[in-house]
């Protein structure tokens, strides 16, 4: 069961924060500000391709909203005197048909985050770099940073062979089981010369261990 649930998704409100905050009052406005959401990231993935975002929180309420925008590169987010992201507003008006506000918030350790560690090695290999040297780049990186464990999957017809197959590269721990690990996880696509490659990262960031003293406490009070 842990192979196949993300691991972001199963930590919610234990080690990580929902990527929405909004609150609906009925049915019919839920499944709307749930396709507004999907519009709006969707959004982001094209107009900002591969300029490595990290994560996109997503707050409104009936009159106003806001685009939280976590990247390690501001400067091109922004673009030349913030011709982009005005371009960027104009299309998300559009699309959404009111004000959303976009603030931009700046990744100071863009290695622990798992999306834009994948879209590095995304990039390596469309450059027709080695899948190996690529993995273990960024095992290297990562680890360089002070996390506790990474694991890169790469997969499907590699360096060109017939047959698909797969590889992991694993450093560290990525304890899946524990849910007060800080698991980060993203799953990509490298278009690369001889066909497609996708791509998994994990990177276990921390542990609480904190949480697990708590956890004993309360157990040894239900026993009394």
């Amino acid at each position: 069961m842990w192979s196949k649930i993300d691991p972001r998704g199963h930590r919610i409100w234990i080690m990580k924060n929902r990527p929405c905050e909004w609150y609906s009052h009925s049915q019919n406005q839920s499944s709307a500000f749930f396709v507004e959401d999907l519009k709006i990231r969707e959004l982001v993935d094209t107009h900002y391709y591969r300029t490595a975002i990290a994560k996109v929180v997503i707050r409104k309420t009936d009159k106003e909203g806001e685009v939280l925008i976590f990247t390690a590169k501001p400067a091109t987010v922004l673009g030349r005197d913030g011709d982009k992201l005005a371009k960027f507003e104009k299309k998300l008006r559009k699309i959404t048909n009111r004000d959303f506000k976009v603030s931009i918030k700046e990744v100071k350790i863009p290695e622990l985050s798992a999306k834009i560690m994948a879209e590095f090695a995304c990039i390596q290999m469309e450059n027709r770099m080695s899948y190996r040297r690529v993995a273990k780049s960024v095992l290297q990186k990562v680890m360089e940073k002070g996390a506790i464990g990474v694991k890169v999957q790469i997969a499907w017809r590699l360096n060109g062979a017939d047959m698909s197959r797969n590889e992991k590269f694993t450093e560290g721990r990525i304890p899946l089981q524990t849910l007060r690990a800080d698991i980060d996880y993203h799953y990509t696509t490298a278009r690369t010369k001889y066909g497609i490659l996708w791509i998994k990262v994990w990177i276990c960031v921390a542990e609480n261990i904190q949480a697990q003293k708590v956890t004993k406490k309360q157990s040894a009070m239900d026993k009394l």
